[in-house]
């Protein structure tokens, strides 16, 4: 692969290309920083919204709607899309693409897996830094589901929309602690459905007084299906955006999200070492099974292994 080549052809649009250096820096990011470096950019360039919640609220069928009608105004629109892999398979269905296809040629999507109980894999912040430099207007991230605890999206997005379903009123308090703490807004998705109204007035009452740095969540109906209150939606993070600008937010963003792009690719590279030392160290290996026998404590096996590691670079 000739890394001018394909970033210029990148550059012009070619989906093809784009793909291609996805595809590569996924496969190793470290033998292909290359590919990434003339890319790479200070200051932010596209707005990057992270949209999460359960399975089954209909998070892929907004994301098309909002998608849709960003490109026909003429925005140029990015979609990175995360599914779940199978913990027997190590597959992904990577269904949204199925979900979007009416997207295709109007938008770019790009589907991947990643590990279970991994909400946003270091690989989907790397593709939002090829996307940013290659000057996306909007980029959407689509994570797997979020609980309580799977908040990583937050540090990764300058705008969080948390997608909500009529009848999920009973489970907001209990959701307090950790998702309904993370939203920038709120989408009480599948409007249509009955119950939306008092969804809507339960979460409005649960983030009552919420004020996050002069930011006050907004909670809306939408229901893609029916056309209703994606404009609404689309206005709502660009308010959110203009108001993230005004106080300096998005730098501070990007700073949080590369550090914790750093912290997962120091962890993916220490995973990697890992495995080609346990390959190639017989002396490694030996302390690995005594570990998993029981011969000998993981802590002390943790710290040997970590030995046999630096003394091999």
């Amino acid at each position: 692969m000739n890394p001018h080549e394909i970033i210029e052809r990148a550059r012009s649009g070619d989906k093809l290309a784009i793909a291609k250096i996805l595809t590569a820096i996924e496969e190793d990011p470290y033998s292909n920083s290359e590919i990434l470096k003339p890319l790479w950019v200070k200051e932010p360039r596209s707005h990057v919204i992270g949209f999460t919640g359960a399975a089954g609220v209909g998070k892929s069928t907004l994301i098309s709607a909002v998608a849709l009608r960003l490109a026909r105004e003429g925005h140029s629109v990015a979609i990175v899309a995360v599914d779940p892999s199978s913990p027997f398979s190590g597959g992904a269905l990577l269904g949204d693409r199925i979900r979007m296809r009416r997207l295709t040629g109007k938008v770019f999507i790009r589907s991947m897996s990643t590990r279970e109980e991994e909400s946003l894999p270091w690989k989907a912040l790397l593709a939002i830094e090829v996307l940013e430099g290659l000057g996306y207007e909007y980029i959407i991230i689509e994570t797997p589901g979020a609980g309580q605890f799977s908040v990583r999206v937050m540090k990764a997005v300058d705008t969080v929309v948390v997608v909500l379903m009529p009848g999920a009123g009973d489970e907001i308090q209990a959701l307090k602690a950790g998702i309904m703490e993370i939203g920038d807004i709120y989408a009480i998705n599948k409007a249509d459905l009955p119950e939306a109204e008092l969804t809507y007035s339960q979460v409005k009452f649960v983030l009552k007084g919420v004020n996050r740095r002069g930011w006050e969540p907004k909670v809306l109906l939408t229901s893609p299906i029916m056309g209703r209150g994606i404009n609404d939606l689309i206005n709502t993070i660009d308010e959110h955006r203009e108001f993230a600008k005004s106080i300096n937010l998005l730098r501070m963003k990007r700073k949080t999200r590369r550090e914790l792009e750093l912290e997962l690719l120091l962890i993916e590279a220490l995973r990697r070492k890992t495995q080609q030392t346990l390959r190639t160290n017989n002396e490694a290996k030996k302390i690995y099974e005594q570990a998993i026998h029981g011969e000998t404590d993981t802590v002390t096996a943790t710290k040997q292994l970590l030995h046999a590691i630096l003394q091999k670079e």
